[in-house]
């Protein structure tokens, strides 16, 4: 049976000779494994559509251990996202991001989409939120949304005083509740409320957050380590990234 969706290759390997094994996150099946035969030779007609980070029409044959690549046109190839090495390491993220939360075949047409808006993001902006800020959309599309409007242990309406963030569960905690239990590090009111901002229903992926760097710097940061405590790890990439960024940096 043949398949035809739209997809995004978030991660590729060499597999015998001449072929490639490819994780995709596709539009409407989610994440799947294909492989596409003899795509490695130099005459092949699949070989320049199949570069990590393109929005690419595909053609599968439904094989029994993986799908068949049959057909595969590039509707966008995102040119900064591949010849700015500093976006590159930032799409590795979160390509590693997806590959780590999602399991095979299990469709997240929101997620797709976000994946989408991303690139099409970081193609035209280089804002220091950007990341942080798809990553949360990402986590919440998936079921891991943090709690920001209330205390995570007695369920109270955070109030303007010394409140707390906790990696680990999730949320925010109160300062009573800090006290008694002695859980999270200090957060500020200002990160609270552009977390809440980002968590809301009306707010819309890649909308402009008019607020200083600092904040974006710091809501980052607070972002960054939520996911690694729901991970319990650090992305292999995130070294990558932050060298890369850096060194953009550095070369002006």
């Amino acid at each position: 049976m043949n398949v035809k969706t739209s997809g995004i290759i978030i991660k590729r390997m060499n597999y015998g000779e001449a072929d490639r094994i490819l994780t995709i996150l596709t539009s409407d099946h989610g994440k799947i494994k294909a492989i596409a035969k003899g795509s490695r030779k130099i005459l092949s007609k699949l070989g320049g559509s199949l570069e990590p980070f393109c929005l690419v029409d595909f053609i599968f044959h439904e094989g029994k251990s993986f799908y068949i690549v049959t057909s595969a046109i590039v509707q966008n190839h995102f040119e900064k996202v591949h010849f700015e090495i500093d976006k590159t390491a930032k799409a590795f993220y979160i390509g590693e991001l997806l590959d780590k939360f999602l399991e095979e075949k299990q469709n997240h047409p929101e997620v797709f989409e976000l994946f989408s808006r991303y690139l099409e993001n970081l193609e035209n902006a280089d804002d220091p939120i950007l990341i942080p800020v798809f990553s949360a959309k990402i986590l919440e599309a998936v079921g891991f949304k943090p709690e920001v409007s209330e205390c995570l242990h007695c369920r109270q309406k955070l109030q303007p005083t010394q409140n707390y963030w906790d990696d680990v569960e999730g949320g925010v905690i109160c300062q009573d509740c800090h006290d008694k239990f002695g859980h999270g590090q200090k957060v500020s009111n200002d990160i609270i409320k552009i977390l809440r901002l980002i968590f809301s229903p009306e707010f819309k992926v890649g909308s402009k957050i008019n607020i200083n760097d600092k904040y974006k710097n710091q809501t980052g940061a607070v972002l960054e380590s939520y996911i690694e405590g729901v991970l319990e790890r650090e992305l292999k990439s995130k070294k990558f990234m932050k060298d890369m960024i850096n060194s953009s940096k550095n070369i002006f």
